[in-house]
């Protein structure tokens, strides 16, 4: 996989993982999901937008000096 791709799919990743973040809380105040769900799935998502935006930002740098 080329690095522009893979930067591609981190990024898009990143944007899923972050709309999550988002929809969460709206869904918990709406009633639609239970407080113990809103805490779960606003964790995982929390946890996969900050490892898959850092991935991102890493991906393709190139190592100074070389």
């Amino acid at each position: 996989m080329s690095r522009r791709l893979f930067r591609t799919v981190l990024a898009g990743s990143a944007l899923i993982s972050l709309a999550i973040c988002l929809a969460a809380p709206v869904l918990f105040f709406l009633g639609q999901i239970p407080e113990r769900a809103y805490k779960t799935v606003f964790l995982m998502a929390s946890i996969a937008w900050f490892v898959l935006a850092t991935a991102r930002a890493t991906v393709g740098k190139r190592p100074s000096g070389t």
